[in-house]
């Protein structure tokens, strides 16, 4: 039996307010709230640990940040290399580190690195990233409780961090031979496994960029799937979080909210835009939400997290994709738990492109009313967005199969870092870097996502963990459906035309297409023409609203849109 030792030293920054990773970093290193932690990892016996992947490591050293009082020594820690989460291509390292501070109180750091083949080249950023919470008391795995959440922040290993802990690495009992074999196999334990998790193809249920409260299982926030629950933040409302397949088996999420009592009226699925979530309709810091207003007026609010949706795994997704596989099964999964005949529609940007092209198709015969906002079947750009998108989009798609707001906080990759670093160099409109970014991704110019005069300081600090990726391969489906003046598909699917607006729209159902005046990604014309191509062959059944002094999303969590946008909203879903 020989044992092996190493020292592992991370830094970075914690939060003591936010409760979402990379919101974290970002609050901690503004506050400058720093954390330091240096390990000697024991492994009491090679190969029994390289044999078993569930067998912990012990640990020595201390944790030292100036808020929790100084520095703490470990009083007692595990480390496991490589945890099957649930395979050999799903693997968590995961480090219990139990803490006492000044005073006595008992602190225990949770923290683990996520080592999944995600479509980025990131294995590097995976390997040295330790997503951290520091709890109240000394838990064990599966005591951990978001009300005994005392901090929460991401620490890192250095590059000269790295080259350290390996010139630490030193064999104990046994002769020369066995402590050199004890050496040799414990890397070649961590080159296998690293191999194995990044030498195939990248995964498609790989763990989100963010991983949130249970860190394997993200879509459900902590609840049981299915159960009913009170909406966090939100009085008078509960939710339930509903697993269902897209028809091509493709997991997808709905969030089903009331006020506590049978609705009086129908269901109302809302389907967000491209790089969002169901919660960007009912989570933003203001008075009273769109779902606020559509459960005050009895409705059934259903909140689709399509494939698109940032609680998923990025991957490459196309409107048609949507359009013929998530659109569909969600309108089939609300009327069976429903036991309703019909529904009515509230959809954004992307989500309203897909649905009101799953629409024109004929597969959304149950679908009686929809409100459309920002954009659907004519995307018109500016021109110096659709300079960009002949520029800039050829050669960025060759870097990375994706965009990401959050690189703005926490990139992974370099040519992510140098992206960001750039967005925040052309952008002025705030100094938030996923805001930044995120502006530098959907258009050109100030102001394209929306107006910040129309945002208050909470709902514009929410923003930054509300927005994720965008894969190149939609941003190159609206570049040419832009070029086009209508939405052109991607891929050829069965049950999806050849063209979306050769012919008359395959649906009995109203719409009202929405924008803001001031919308800078997609321009006002774009759903003028898109309720001008409806009205040919329906004259009179459909209706076009443009608010004034809003943008884009600013329609939806801006100040005003109570007033200004909830109104036109719910006036489209009436009979």
């Amino acid at each position: 039996m020989t044992s092996l030792r190493f020292d592992e030293r991370m830094g970075g920054w914690l939060s003591f307010d936010e409760r979402s990773f990379n919101r974290a970093v970002l609050a901690g290193e503004r506050a400058q709230i720093a954390c330091r932690a240096q390990l000697r990892i024991h492994v009491a016996d090679v190969d029994r640990f390289v044999a078993d992947p569930e067998l912990a490591a012990t640990a020595t050293g201390w944790v030292d940040c100036d808020a929790l009082g100084g520095r703490l020594p470990i009083e007692r820690a595990t480390f496991n290399l490589f945890a099957r989460a649930p395979d050999d291509r799903h693997l968590r390292m995961r480090y219990r580190l139990f803490l006492r501070d000044p005073v006595g109180h008992e602190l225990t750091l949770s923290g683990f690195k996520v080592i999944e083949d995600d479509p980025n080249h990131d294995s590097w950023s995976d390997t040295t990233t330790l997503f951290t919470r520091l709890f109240a008391g000394h838990l064990e795995p599966g005591q951990e409780r978001a009300d005994a959440i005392v901090a929460t922040g991401i620490l890192r290993i250095s590059l000269p961090g790295l080259v350290r802990l390996m010139a630490s690495m030193a064999a104990g009992e046994g002769s020369v031979g066995a402590r050199l074999r004890a050496r040799v196999r414990f890397g070649g334990l961590f080159v296998d496994r690293v191999r194995r998790v990044y030498a195939g193809r990248w995964l498609r249920d790989a763990q989100t960029p963010w991983p949130e409260g249970d860190p394997d299982q993200p879509l459900y926030e902590g609840y049981d799937p299915g159960d009913w629950h009170h909406l966090p933040g939100r009085d008078g409302l509960r939710r339930r979080i509903v697993a269902f397949r897209a028809d091509d088996g493709h997991p997808l999420t709905l969030h089903q909210i009331n006020a506590y009592r049978e609705p009086t009226r129908g269901p109302v699925l809302l389907a967000h835009g491209a790089g969002m979530r169901a919660n960007a309709f009912y989570d933003p810091p203001v008075p009273r939400t769109i779902v606020d207003a559509l459960v005050g007026e009895g409705y059934d609010v259903w909140s689709l997290n399509w494939r698109g949706s940032i609680d998923f795994p990025p991957h490459r997704w196309s409107l048609d994709r949507v359009a013929r596989y998530d659109h569909p099964a969600a309108v089939r999964t609300i009327l069976a738990e429903t036991s309703r005949d019909e529904l009515k529609a509230v959809v954004h940007c992307q989500g309203s492109s897909s649905f009101v092209m799953a629409a024109v198709a004929g597969l959304l015969e149950q679908v009686t009313h929809v409100v459309s906002t920002a954009v659907s079947l004519h995307p018109v750009v500016s021109r110096g967005a659709r300079f960009k998108q002949l520029t800039v989009l050829p050669v960025s798609g060759m870097l990375s199969p994706y965009l990401d707001a959050q690189w703005g906080i926490r990139a992974p990759t370099p040519f992510a870092a140098a992206t960001a670093r750039y967005a925040r160099l052309v952008r002025h409109e705030c100094d938030d870097p996923v805001c930044k970014m995120l502006q530098f991704m959907y258009g050109s110019g100030p102001e394209v996502v929306w107006r910040h005069d129309n945002l208050e300081a909470d709902t514009h600090a929410w923003v930054s963990r509300e927005f994720g990726y965008a894969p190149f391969r939609l941003l190159r489906q609206v570049s040419r459906s832009a070029r086009a003046g209508h939405i052109v598909p991607s891929e050829r699917l069965e049950d999806l035309p050849a063209s979306y607006v050769a012919q008359a729209p395959d649906t009995d159902a109203r719409f009202t297409f929405m924008t803001g005046e001031l919308n800078k990604l997609f321009l006002p014309k774009s759903q003028r023409l898109t309720y001008e191509h409806f009205d040919r062959f329906q004259p009179g059944r459909h209706s076009h609203a443009v608010v004034p002094g809003f943008s884009h999303l600013d329609l939806y969590f801006g100040s005003g849109a109570e007033s200004a946008t909830y109104p036109l909203i719910l006036a489209g879903l009436e009979d």
